[in-house]
């Protein structure tokens, strides 16, 4: 998890919310306690009520985290206003799939945060809602009118939301898939190089469907 450099209540309060990321991406909400939950972090139960309002606040804490911590990383390459060359377009598509494929693929962060969210998505609430609202809507469109900039197709149209969702999917794929994406690739990790591979797969399926869909 991130390396943990501030003191007093801020690291506590951190280290919490990588126990719960930890916890209940592994063994589920409601299957953790909060004597659990402070005894991972090495923390006093009261603190997880003092901090955080308790569990519910908790697990809403997590999400935010997450959140933050992926806008951090996708930020750079979505957000600026979208251009008018389709040529642009692409590249900028290229640059937010990169950053993504390798923060997902190789930190080893992400693995805890895929868990965590996998978890929620099945048991939809708070925690989705929010991650919703305050991050995958806005990427998913910034990415649906990059992609209609580079086709000429409607950006909010079903098919581009489809499209667009795909392309995120493949990447997601080897998160969620890594034991059995190492044993069929022959890799005993997904370092720099590795992840190089996969970064140019993703970039020439992406050039393929924009073709596939580019309009004229």
């Amino acid at each position: 998890m991130v390396k943990q450099t501030k003191s007093g209540g801020e690291a506590t309060k951190l280290a919490l919310i990588e126990a719960g990321l930890k916890l209940f991406g592994t063994q589920g909400y409601d299957a953790v306690s909060t004597r659990q939950i402070a005894d991972a972090a090495d923390a006093n139960i009261g603190s997880i009520a003092y901090h955080f309002g308790g569990k519910p606040g908790l697990r809403l804490a997590c999400a935010q985290f997450v959140a933050e911590r992926i806008a951090t990383v996708a930020a750079p390459a979505i957000a600026s206003p979208l251009p008018a060359d389709p040529q642009v377009a692409v590249a900028i598509m290229e640059a937010a799939i990169e950053r993504f494929a390798r923060f997902l693929v190789s930190s080893r962060d992400a693995g805890t945060y895929a868990t965590f969210m996998l978890r929620e998505i099945m048991q939809p609430g708070e925690v989705v809602d929010y991650v919703y609202d305050t991050l995958i809507s806005r990427a998913h469109m910034r990415l649906c009118g990059l992609f209609g900039v580079a086709t000429g197709l409607d950006p909010e149209s079903q098919h581009v939301k489809a499209a667009v969702f795909s392309l995120l999917g493949q990447v997601l794929y080897f998160r969620v898939a890594r034991p059995i994406v190492l044993k069929r690739m022959d890799w005993h990790d997904i370092g720099t190089a590795e992840a190089d591979e996969l970064v140019a797969v993703f970039k020439i399926n992406l050039r393929g469907l924009i073709a596939a869909h580019k309009k004229g």
